[in-house]
């Protein structure tokens, strides 16, 4: 079975490791042979004013070191 596959659109993330970045509390989008697009949720600090703001990425699997899947319980 290819692990990659296993990713459907919905799936929670704990992280996602880059060699730059760790995204941590992500969703996934997408994920195919060429990479995995997920969501992740981040906290913003603009004019003294706290907000959250979403944003959508897409890196390549060469570009990740490791992917962390939450644990969920139904």
């Amino acid at each position: 079975m290819n692990e990659k596959s296993s990713l459907m659109v919905g799936v929670r993330l704990k992280e996602v490791a880059t060699p730059q970045v760790v995204y941590q509390d992500c969703t996934v989008l997408h994920a195919d042979s060429v990479g995995l697009a997920f969501e992740v949720e981040r906290t913003v600090s603009e004019g003294g004013q706290i907000e959250t703001a979403t944003t959508q990425i897409l890196i390549p699997w060469h570009n990740i070191l490791h992917i962390v899947v939450m644990e969920q319980r139904v």
